[in-house]
């Protein structure tokens, strides 16, 4: 089996996890990867049977981009979701820049309007992958993959895979069996399309299966299958989790502090996040003195002004990240800090995060901000539409967060959970149930094991026929 391994959360969910040790006492297994570091190559080499780097320059030409612009649009146009009208927009208004890429802008907008149909789609699809089947980097891993003759390549990550590109372009040239991970819930609708398809697909939850039929009709529904997702299985792994004492000692807080836990997110999303943390510090101080502001950093973005703020006020703790920004992997540290932040705050606030499941599966109440930054003017972006977005749209709907949409609303709801730890607590449960199903605390190992099993069986008999 070649398992791909594009980005450094993937070798997380995926090698730290174990899953991939679960499967090599079934499989041989060749890891194709970045490198993040010296470490972590030492570390993956010894977690695999044979190793290859994925290299950091991609092949490509200006057909096959020039084609990509245009289904990337026409992909968009057919979604007409919020979160992909928004990119549309802020593309359009990125092209005004110079009178050059208004007019290419503009004539891209048109051919793409042309291939909104599913079938067109699909067409503009299997034209723009083959346009990459002579570039020499995709030559290059043919020559390697043919040697290699795998029952079997599954890329870790669908998206944020540039460096496997070429390998996958490979392998659905070679006509080899290829299976993907849909990384997170809301990448169908805010990442554009999926390329190239793959013959298998593992998805978080039902909704995330159904939504991937939806958008893609053409896949076989037999062929996708509900795994969950590894990365939540660290919050109930001890391995990774600081007793309190520890965790308080670390961050230098007193004892009696409950810890308010504010996660940022990415500025393209929430500009001038920092203004709306700022003014929730302020206002923690006035509720109660023992409640404390931790603020944990978005790693993939520029965090000046949060290093501004902890350097001029001390009454917010905002720890480093951990992470190895080469190839943005998180650490084992970084890894135990987060999930000793979940497991030991009070509340969590965030605006429409990931981090809004973590901390429901672990019964922590949260608050969504649905307010734009006191003072700042951040448009095309709006934090209250943010909620519309499709995929986050439904949490929303469950009533399990509470949503924000005054700085004022914000404060009450702080106060409100200091008199009842119990508020939204049903909500939660409900939100966990119907997002997760039997999956949260399955056990990852065996089910991707037992579900390659089932496919390589499948591929196996396909053969002999």
């Amino acid at each position: 089996m070649v398992i791909v391994l594009p980005r450094g959360e993937s070798i997380k969910n995926f090698v730290y996890s174990g899953i991939t040790d679960a499967l090599r006492k079934k499989y041989r297994l060749v890891f194709f990867s970045i490198i993040p570091n010296q470490e972590i190559k030492e570390y993956l080499v010894s977690k695999c049977d044979e190793f290859y780097e994925l290299p950091e320059i991609v092949s490509s030409n200006k057909y096959a981009e020039e084609l990509k612009k245009v289904l990337q649009l026409a992909h968009l146009y057919r979604l007409d979701c919020v979160t992909g009208n928004l990119k549309i927009l802020k593309d359009d208004i990125s092209s005004k820049k110079s009178f050059k890429h208004r007019i290419v802008r503009v004539f891209r907008r048109q051919l793409a309007k042309l291939f909104t149909s599913d079938k067109s789609i699909i067409k503009l699809t299997n034209r723009f992958i083959k346009a990459n089947y002579r570039n020499p980097k995709v030559l290059e891993f043919e020559k390697i993959i043919t040697d290699i003759n795998p029952d079997i390549v599954f890329n870790t990550s669908h998206i944020h895979n540039l460096l496997s590109l070429d390998l996958m372009y490979a392998a659905k040239k070679k006509k080899l069996t290829t299976a993907t991970f849909l990384f997170s819930w809301d990448n169908l609708t805010s990442q554009g399309r999926i390329l190239p398809d793959y013959d298998y697909y593992f998805t978080w939850n039902d909704k995330i299966k159904h939504d991937l039929l939806k958008y893609y009709p053409n896949l076989d529904t037999k062929n996708i299958f509900v795994t969950g997702t590894p990365q939540f299985d660290f919050h109930f792994n001890k391995d990774y989790i600081m007793q309190k004492e520890e965790l308080y000692e670390f961050l230098d807080i007193p004892m009696h502090k409950k810890i308010v836990l504010y996660s940022t997110g990415m500025s393209y999303y929430t500009p001038k996040e920092y203004v709306i943390v700022k003014d929730i510090q302020q206002r923690l101080q006035n509720i109660d003195e023992d409640l404390i502001l931790v603020v944990r950093i978005y790693a993939k973005d520029d965090n000046t002004e949060y290093y501004k703020l902890r350097e001029n006020n001390k009454e917010v703790i905002i720890p480093d990240h951990y992470w190895e920004l080469n190839h943005l992997t998180p650490t084992i540290k970084d890894i135990t800090l987060f999930n000793s932040l979940l497991n030991h705050c009070l509340v969590g606030i965030n605006v429409a995060s990931t981090v809004s499941l973590d901390l429901a599966v672990l019964d922590k109440p949260v608050i969504n901000i649905a307010y734009n930054p006191p003072g700042e003017n951040v448009y095309p972006n709006d934090y209250l539409k943010i909620y519309n977005f499709d995929h986050y749209k439904p949490i929303v709907e469950t009533g399990a967060i509470a949503l924000a949409k005054t700085p004022e609303e914000m404060e009450r709801f702080i106060k409100k959970l200091l008199k009842d730890s119990t508020f939204l607590a049903a909500e939660r449960k409900t939100l966990v149930t119907t997002f997760f199903g039997d999956k949260l605390k399955e056990d990852k190992k065996l089910l991707f094991t037992n579900l390659f099993e089932k496919i390589t069986k499948q591929v196996t008999l396909k053969n002999a026929v």
